[in-house]
């Protein structure tokens, strides 16, 4: 129950966002601003957390000061971290140029990413039970602390800083709702966003429980979709480019919901008796993932308002987050309407709430397609 509620913290901190264009609208120059934000942020829900422990030894009053202190880091970055995005929207390029910088985005993010979880993975199966297990995480998310403030330095020292748009008139509060709803293109895209997460999020932290504990997986074997991901960005980033010049960006981005939502069907079979199923899926949905984080990286930009950047860029981190939250809330009020029956038997195998809800997963991203398919046609970008 504890660990369902600090899940929830990190989202609930973006209540705090709608303040945020107001905020950032006072500071013609932002640099220190956001290297204030990028440490505060990582001090709190890293460096913080990890050495609190040490001090408090009740076991609630830890969970307490935990969920203090993502709190507190991620009402920071709710306030001002929105600047970041207006910070490096001068860098992007535009039409493919722009498919081909998240290109490599993507790929130099896959080969790093998961060559350090698969690393710690590897390393947490190794040391299970072992009494130096809590040493190696420890001093693990002392190096990746001291990383992330080299990351921050290195992201707002080395680029130079551009000038902001100035807003048209004084922004208030209620901006962050009035002004995207006279952006039609903009508010239909963001619905789009906004659903995938609500879908995404039904099982995002239990759907790893269910596969750890009740399947019995290792660690290691959760990580082949990532695997594949990482490597098939190596091969095959060029041709999902070439198939989003050729058949348009939201045609691609129906093609790759389309494949999700399928693969969640037979993925809902994974038991301890049909590993393999979740193998081949995971390797399926792998290939699938190199082009649906294409075409989701560039999807904030694809009919962002010319004007009152700010205020869209906080209105989209707004409503992203609160469609996480609201994901994670019913796939934790459908498990907790399921799981209390046990164990279902269909087709011969175990079934519990987690496997039914990856087929509420399923349905839901078919219905996304259909949303996306009927929307399309009306919010093409300008110019393409």
């Amino acid at each position: 129950m504890r660990v369902g509620i600090i899940n929830f913290i990190p989202y609930i901190a973006w209540i705090f966002s709608p303040l945020s264009p107001k905020l950032l609208s006072r500071f013609k120059r932002r640099r220190a601003l956001l290297i204030f934000n990028h440490v505060f942020f990582y001090a709190n829900i890293i460096l913080a957390t990890t050495i609190m422990p040490i001090f408090v030894t009740d076991h609630a009053m830890r969970t307490v000061w935990f969920g203090i202190f993502l709190f507190i880091g991620h009402s920071s970055n709710a306030l001002i971290g929105s600047g970041t995005m207006a910070w490096h929207i001068n860098f992007l390029p535009d039409g493919e140029d722009r498919n081909v910088y998240f290109s490599f985005l993507n790929l130099s993010s896959a080969l790093a990413g998961t060559g350090a979880a698969i690393a710690a993975s590897v390393l947490a199966d190794s040391l299970a039970g072992s009494p130096r297990q809590a040493e190696v995480i420890v001093a693990l998310r002392i190096a990746s602390f001291v990383l992330f403030l080299v990351d921050g330095l290195l992201l707002y020292l080395v680029p130079r800083e551009f000038p902001y748009k100035a807003p048209k008139k004084q922004i208030a509060v209620r901006d962050i709702v009035t002004v995207p709803l006279h952006s039609r293109k903009f508010l239909l895209t963001a619905l789009i966003g906004m659903a995938w997460n609500v879908i995404c999020n039904l099982n995002g932290s239990t759907w790893s429980y269910y596969i750890l504990n009740t399947v019995g997986m290792s660690y290691t074997y959760t990580y082949i979709g990532s695997v594949v991901c990482a490597l098939g960005s190596v091969f095959l980033l060029h041709w999902w480019r070439g198939l989003i010049n050729r058949h348009s960006w939201f045609r691609m981005l129906f093609v790759t919901v389309l494949v999700t939502g399928l693969l969640e069907f037979p993925i809902a079979f994974t038991t301890k008796y049909t590993l393999w199923v979740f193998v081949v899926v995971s390797v399926l949905q792998g290939f699938n993932s190199v082009g649906t984080n294409l075409v989701f990286a560039n999807m904030f930009y694809v009919n962002l308002p010319k004007d009152d950047t700010d205020v869209s860029i906080s209105f989209w981190n707004f409503t992203m987050n609160l469609s996480v939250l609201a994901g994670s809330v019913l796939g934790t009020w459908f498990l907790s309407a399921t799981e209390g029956h046990g164990a279902w038997t269909l087709f011969g195998l175990p079934f519990y709430g987690s496997q039914f809800l990856v087929w509420l997963k399923c349905a839901s991203y078919l219905g996304l397609c259909w949303y996306i398919w009927k929307v399309a046609p009306g919010i093409q970008p300008d110019g393409g």
